[in-house]
């Protein structure tokens, strides 16, 4: 990889990746599909099937030009580079791109789960606990351990809970000061 090299995310209509990523291919623009063969079951049968781990994002990587960006954007079906806009691209860091691929060209054995980031404000959506809202706290991971808090009596309590049940929430209400009656 050259020095000014970098993975771009491009954003394209659905469902149309392969082709996008033939197209790229046949300009001589380096992409990757991150796509992995498993196993779906439809109807009694467990049929072999492809499926892209990014649906809707194909990778490139180059040494970004006003000339390639250009080209990348007039693909047919490509609809946008994903993060900032010409000339700060936002890329992607080169291990993360390898360690995907890795993790791919090896079949390995894994399971999709939510991004969710410290912090970040989520809601339970099914089971017992459906409704609860909390704070994500920790690294993602396929448990993530969910903060509930009530602010105005400082207390707080932690569960962990499947990263599956979760959503993430717009916004919660904060603590509610009393008005002053006059």
């Amino acid at each position: 990889m050259l020095s000014n090299e970098h993975w771009y995310a491009v954003y394209c209509k659905s469902r149309h990746e392969h082709l996008v990523h033939q197209q790229l291919t046949a300009k001589g623009i380096v992409s990757y599909l991150a796509d992995y063969e498993t196993r779906a079951q439809w109807g009694a049968r467990l049929r072999k099937t492809r499926k892209n781990l990014l649906p809707g994002y194909v990778l490139v990587q180059a040494r970004m030009d006003p000339k390639i960006h250009l080209a990348i954007l007039q693909t047919e079906s490509v609809v946008k580079f994903i993060g900032r806009p010409w000339p700060q691209l936002s890329w992607i860091p080169d291990a993360q791109v390898q360690s995907l691929r890795l993790l791919l060209e090896n079949r390995c054995q894994f399971d999709e789960i939510p991004y969710f980031k410290a912090g970040e404000r989520v809601e339970v959506i099914t089971g017992p606990l459906a409704g609860l809202r909390g704070q994500v706290n920790g690294p993602a991971n396929p448990k993530h351990r969910v903060i509930v808090s009530i602010d105005l009596l400082q207390r707080s309590v932690a569960l962990e809970i499947d990263s599956h049940l979760l959503r993430q929430v717009k916004a919660m209400p904060e603590l509610v000061e009393a008005e002053e009656y006059s």
